[in-house]
């Protein structure tokens, strides 16, 4: 019995010194992005940006053009489509980086947040405008059902990613 116990201890430990450097490297931004770029997807092994004003004050999902038109906010660049979208980005960006255009809990899938899931991205094609936030999901199905109960799922994310945040389970962005 008590060689079990100490097999047990001997593979907790050995457990714990191995996999806890590991995990630190494997914290997930509290922005998402691909290769620095927020509000962007890969598609086939390349980087597809949107234009996060167009979401946001047109309602309408339109792809960025990185090479004519990028800003930086939060350790992330952002794209658009024109050079009014930048002006109106910069214009809206603050001293201390927050910007309303920014999406809802760094870009990640709202649904999944609300339950916790840190690592769960969400996708620009599935934004969509609520109140003062450009909330994305991973799929257009996740959107439906975070729609389904849209106050709580709001509340919970925001408390789950603001703590997550606090407690270095999510990696600020620089």
């Amino acid at each position: 019995m008590q060689h079990r116990l100490l097999i047990a201890i001997a593979t907790t430990a050995a457990l714990i010194g191995f996999t806890a450097p590991a995990l630190a490297q494997q914290i997930p931004d509290a922005i998402i992005n691909n290769d620095g770029i927020g509000f962007s997807r890969m598609a086939d092994g390349n980087l597809v940006a949107y234009d996060l004003v167009s979401a946001y004050d047109e309602h309408m999902i339109v792809e960025a053009n990185c090479g004519a038109f990028k800003a930086s906010a939060q350790g992330v660049s952002w794209c658009f489509s024109s050079a009014a979208n930048k002006t109106s980005f910069e214009a809206a960006t603050q001293e201390n980086g927050r910007n309303h255009y920014l999406p809802f809990v760094g870009g990640h899938c709202s649904l999944g947040m609300s339950f916790g899931n840190l690592t769960a991205r969400g996708d620009p094609r599935t934004a969509v405008r609520i109140g003062n936030l450009l909330v994305l999901n991973g799929r257009f199905d996740v959107r439906t059902t975070f729609l389904e109960d849209t106050a709580r799922n709001i509340d919970n994310a925001r408390l789950r990613y603001d703590l997550a945040i606090a407690a270095g389970d999510l990696k600020v962005n620089d």
